[in-house]
């Protein structure tokens, strides 16, 4: 009932009910909770039908996240059967939750996946300046970022995400499902080739 009651208060038109989500076993859970989460709030990299999926729950103020991404990325260009998804899991600050709500705005604009990995590329502590730098290298309106970020459609967004994650046993952040697999934490990306098809 709680949950019920909690999804419904996020006024999302999710595509999966809780029952669906948690009972039904035509599909895997990680793949299901892609599908739970509107399309503006997926941060992807790699096709729909690619063979191996990596979801990681993240934080853009998570060290840890930070080290792995770059070693996502280098993973993807020399696979073409894997997709990483990155879904929003803002547990650190208040500046995690803004910045959460500037990439799903930024999605909007179809430059989601820009600005998520120029954060994470970001060298030394991010601050306005670097932001705002980096917004205009990208090209992204931001005048329309500014509106949209604080729409409650995408604070929706953001908060369904944690909410996935914090029911699917994400405490901290990087967490993984990795097909699969559910991994918390940290993993060098050895276990993460070993854990791929």
């Amino acid at each position: 009932m709680l949950i019920f009651i909690t999804l419904t208060s996020l006024s999302l038109k999710a595509e999966l009910t809780i029952q669906e989500l948690i009972f039904d076993n035509s599909q895997a859970y990680h793949l299901k909770i892609i599908s739970a989460i509107p399309e503006n709030g997926i941060i992807q990299i790699g096709d729909d039908s690619a063979e191996n999926t990596i979801i990681e729950f993240m934080d853009y103020f998570c060290g840890y996240c930070k080290k792995v991404h770059v070693e996502l990325l280098e993973l993807i260009e020399k696979r073409d059967d894997t997709r990483l998804v990155f879904l929003q899991h803002p547990i650190l600050s208040e500046s995690s939750k803004l910045l959460a709500n500037m990439v799903v705005a930024a999605n909007m604009q179809d430059m989601g996946i820009d600005l998520h990995n120029a954060l994470f590329a970001v060298e030394g502590n991010l601050n306005n300046l670097k932001l705002q730098q980096i917004i205009e290298d990208l090209g992204i309106n931001s005048a329309k970022l500014n509106i949209d970020m604080y729409k409650e459609e995408v604070n929706n967004i953001v908060k369904l995400s944690s909410f996935i994650a914090n029911g699917s046993g994400a405490r901290g952040t990087p967490t993984f499902f990795i097909n699969e697999e559910f991994v918390v934490g940290y993993i060098s990306i050895d276990r993460i080739k070993a854990l791929l098809k």
